[in-house]
């Protein structure tokens, strides 16, 4: 069977780590998290979970793109016989009704494709009762699984573009990603926030072209008061 390997950039998950690294052991041959300066011992437990940690602040100081590229860099060194390696922000979450559709997808995938596009569905409760997309009709699809044999290379600080693909695939019977950011605690939506922000306002200033989010003011003014929480 194909190994899949687990990634993820991680800062002070405390409320979200042992539940995270339950589902991503499950469904992944080896976990890398690359933290950006937790204070309350994520790593820690992550690393007695068994994922390898690396202390790196590359997404606060270059953003989503290179951080998402150095993710694929640490899989491919860490291990270097893994078909595919699959990105799960510490408030997503795949199911275990969706484990074995997962499974299947990972070994029996058409080698003419290296990317796999999840239907992502943004929760409002963890109980899962109110979402504010229906996947049927707006997927917010996530090419979150790179084959990792592919050239695949992402740019941007933020809202990072991908190329480098020959095909996606695409299908909403796909696992989904639920997504629970949406509910977090209010600290963590400031942090996440803040970040952007400032990778936003970087990327206007090298010319890039950013929908503006309507907190995006209130955040800013937070970081250049108190820096990155």
């Amino acid at each position: 069977m194909k190994q899949l390997i687990i990634c993820s950039n991680m800062q002070d998950e405390m409320p979200e780590i042992v539940e995270w690294m339950g589902m991503a052991n499950q469904i992944a041959d080896g976990v890398i998290i690359v933290d950006s300066g937790s204070t309350d011992g994520t790593p820690d437990i992550a690393a007695e979970l068994g994922a390898i940690i690396i202390h790196d602040k590359r997404i606060q100081t270059e953003g989503y793109g290179p951080a998402r590229n150095y993710l694929m860099d640490m899989a491919r060194f860490h291990f270097p016989e893994a078909e595919f390696m699959m990105f799960l922000d510490a408030d997503e979450r795949i199911v275990p009704a969706d484990f074995h559709n997962l499974r299947c997808i990972k070994d029996y995938l058409s080698d003419s494709f290296d990317g796999i596009g999840f239907p992502r569905i943004d929760w409002h409760d963890r109980e899962m009762t109110h979402a504010e997309n229906d996947f049927h009709t707006a997927p917010d699809w996530q090419c979150r699984m790179i084959r990792l044999s592919s050239n695949a290379r992402y740019t941007r600080k933020l809202h990072e573009q991908l190329s480098g693909i020959k095909q996606i695939y695409t299908n909403l019977n796909l696992p989904k990603i639920n997504h629970f950011h949406r509910c977090a605690a209010p600290g963590k939506r400031d942090q996440v926030g803040v970040l952007c922000s400032k990778l936003a306002s970087e990327e206007r200033e090298a010319g890039g072209i950013l929908p503006k989010h309507h907190k995006e003011d209130m955040y800013f003014e937070m970081y250049k008061k108190n820096g990155l929480l």
